[in-house]
């Protein structure tokens, strides 16, 4: 369970998320080589390169004063993004799944998609946010969001990334998430779902709809866009999409090398290495989100990391969530990933920790995706880059609800990527010279302009 999840457990305000049962939490804590780290989400999502790319209008860059410029420190400054020390109130929202699976072995009545809600007494615009990969809608970077737009007047609702183990199970019609454009179309129906569910089971008075995607939230939410201006069965107002992934090829390969840097530091250093960082976060618990005093101190913590030890933790931090998933797909899909019998949970867990994602997507992934678009010779490099933004470039650029913003050292792009991306949307795209991978939502520039981004011309002229 990660730290913020696991604090707002003890003050009951969420019921346990992130794994299936507090069984299943004792089983993947034995399971796993390094189960202490659930108590460890730094939201790193498949970190790449450095790219070099000052904002379009060179005073602004100049005038942006976000103190790190290491893009590894300063996405560091993204681990204690939560909800904070005294969190709003909000309701666990169960949205049906598809049908089927409620009922698979081990996974009885677990087959409804569980949303976070935080509900105004007053009408007011309703905001979706999505996360990056196998986060649940209780902890991270969305938490922390979701207080920002509720105490700013929304109802907001946080959806789970469809690379988790609840969306897989109750959500994904392949049963293998993943691929950008099929996620995106089980997404829009899970919203679908829950916009009706909300007015007619919570009388909730929803004024418009906006979207804010994160990481490959944001990737999945730039599809969504393409989806909705053809369907306009939920007529979503703005889309603000923050740090999407613009190579998922190369992030892939990225990943795959530093995962064997455990190999390198021994089995010792790295249980010291996350142990470390779990302090350091753990240290931040009862710390205000709003104080940038307090990043600073974080940032002089993770200070003490090399780059090759935050590449580490950012790997095993991304692969934690693989033994759920994997689980849970291969109860779906028997494809005998996973030899031991379907009734050996800690077994099947410990093989299915074995996995990495370039596992996943070639073992398991693929051969799904290759039956449900028919595509029987595609590979893993062609879907990664069917599921790219490039496909929806014209899209995006024909529909002025959709924002991007970005950041020129952001390690998750490769080399030129932003500057394509900024050349082909131009002013649709905002890029900031730092802050490595969502390591400046919570600086008060941005966490300014994104407010004023959801903001109407009319609430606009009344605060002022």
């Amino acid at each position: 369970m990660t730290y913020s999840g696991l604090r707002a457990k003890q003050q009951g305000t969420h019921e346990p998320v992130g794994t299936l049962s507090e069984g299943w939490l004792a089983e993947m804590r034995q399971a796993s080589r390094y189960r202490r780290r659930r108590k460890f989400r730094m939201p790193f999502r498949f970190i790449v390169l450095t790219t070099i790319w000052l904002l379009s209008d060179p005073l602004q860059a100049l005038e942006y004063n976000y103190p790190y410029h290491d893009p590894y420190l300063a996405t560091a400054t993204s681990a204690i993004l939560d909800d904070g020390p005294v969190p709003p109130k909000s309701q666990i929202v169960r949205v049906p799944g598809l049908p089927g699976r409620n009922q698979l072995p081990s996974l009885e009545g677990r087959g409804e998609l569980s949303v976070a809600l935080y509900q105004q007494k007053q009408p007011a615009p309703l905001l979706f946010i999505l996360s990056g990969v196998g986060t649940n809608p209780y902890f991270g970077p969305a938490t922390y969001l979701a207080r920002v737009f509720y105490q700013a007047g929304s109802h907001v609702v946080v959806l789970p990334s469809p690379l988790s183990w609840n969306f897989a199970l109750s959500a994904s019609r392949s049963g293998a998430p993943g691929y950008a454009p099929a996620d995106a179309r089980d997404l829009y129906e899970v919203m679908q779902k829950c916009l009706a569910l909300l007015r007619s089971g919570y009388q909730i008075q929803i004024t418009r709809i906006n979207f804010l995607g994160l990481s490959l939230g944001a990737l999945e939410g730039a599809y969504l866009s393409v989806i909705d201006a053809d369907a306009q069965k939920i007529g979503i107002e703005k889309y603000l999409l923050v740090n999407p992934p613009l190579d998922l090829t190369y992030a892939l390969k990225k990943l795959d090398q530093w995962d064997g840097l455990r190999y390198k530091f021994g089995a010792e250093k790295s249980k010291a290495i996350v142990a470390k960082a779990i302090g350091i976060v753990g240290s931040f618990a009862k710390d205000s989100r709003d104080d940038p005093a307090v990043f600073d101190r974080l940032a002089k913590q993770f200070g003490g990391f090399t780059a090759e030890e935050l590449q580490f933790l950012i790997c095993v931090d991304l692969q934690m969530l693989l033994p759920e998933l994997v689980y849970v797909t291969q109860l779906i899909h028997d494809q005998k990933i996973l030899t031991s019998a379907r009734n050996q949970l800690r077994k099947r867990l410990r093989e299915a920790n074995d996995l990495t994602f370039v596992d996943y997507n070639e073992k398991i992934a693929v051969p799904l995706w290759r039956l449900q678009t028919g595509q029987r010779e595609a590979d893993v490099e062609t879907f990664m880059k069917q599921g790219s933004l490039s496909p929806i470039l014209d899209r995006l650029r024909e529909n002025k609800k959709v924002q991007i913003m970005h950041n020129a050292d952001d390690p998750l792009v490769d080399k030129g990527s932003i500057e394509q991306l900024k050349e082909a949307l131009g002013d649709q795209v905002v890029v900031y010279p730092h802050g490595g991978h969502l390591g400046n939502i919570w600086y008060p520039e941005n966490r300014e302009y994104t407010l004023r981004f959801f903001k109407t011309a009319q609430e606009t002229t009344a605060g002022r």
